[in-house]
């Protein structure tokens, strides 16, 4: 009998223990990129196939956190605040059979006045209609202005990508014998520099009509800035930015 109860306590011992699931422990501390200042901010993990396991935000005066991982997995970790600029990182776990921990430091870009936010190619050589691969990082500053309602930021559009130079003089058409009822006049060509400013201006509605709708303030706090460049554009940039965004004013929560 006492053969038999020690034999069930050791099998029970035994399915405990191989219920103990190995992890790793990550120490992980949040820093300003520029000044490697502590940061608070939230953040969610998720596993390889994108499925959330985690939220939460790392401590203001120290910057750290700490999560449980499976050895021999990655995950990417995604940083935001009201202060700082969304980012993502990845966490590759190495395999082991013993609890181990883990320590690594993520740098993430806090908002202050004249950083820039984004640069994109936001429209076609020509175009003032907004090309879809642009409308995330719209999104996203969208977004930003919504969860610091004392942002202020200026978005400045360029028309540099696209070839601007003078139209040559149309000949002049011979003359007709004259007649009785008034013909109406010919209508000129528009200039250079209205066809650059109506291409900015173009580009700038466009902007103005994806980014202000549910941005509360936007009118007070979103200002477009186009830059009438140097004319003739004879040689168009490739790859140049045509929407740069800047910070014009940023407070924390405390002020």
């Amino acid at each position: 009998m006492v053969q038999t109860i020690g034999i069930g306590l050791l099998l029970l011992s035994l399915a405990a223990h191989a219920q103990l699931k190995v992890v790793t422990l990550l120490r992980g501390t949040v820093v300003d990129q520029q000044t490697g200042a502590p940061v608070g901010a939230d953040f969610e993990l998720r596993d390889s196939s994108g499925k959330l396991l985690q939220q939460g935000r790392s401590e203001s005066q120290r910057g750290t956190f700490e999560l449980i991982l499976n050895p021999g997995q990655r995950y990417t970790i995604t940083f935001r605040g009201y202060n700082v600029l969304q980012q993502s990182d990845t966490i590759v776990v190495p395999p082991s059979t013993t609890y181990t921990e883990l320590s690594q430091t993520f740098r993430i870009r806090v908002l202050r006045p004249g950083m820039e936010l984004l640069r994109i190619q936001a429209f076609e050589p020509g175009s003032s209609v907004l090309r879809t691969a642009a409308h995330p990082a719209l999104d996203e500053l969208k977004q930003l202005l919504n969860r610091n309602r004392s942002l202020r930021v200026e978005i400045h559009i360029s028309i540099l990508d696209t070839r601007l130079v003078e139209e040559p003089t149309a000949r002049a058409p011979a003359q007709k014998p004259k007649k009785k009822h008034r013909e109406s006049m010919p209508v000129a060509p528009p200039t250079l520099l209205e066809r650059a400013n109506n291409l900015l201006e173009a580009r700038a509605e466009a902007v103005r009509r994806y980014v202000l709708p549910g941005v509360r303030d936007a009118e007070e706090r979103v200002r477009i800035v186009p830059e009438i460049p140097p004319l003739p554009i004879a040689r168009p940039i490739p790859g140049i930015p045509t929407v740069t965004v800047f910070v014009s004013q940023v407070r924390n929560l405390l002020e």
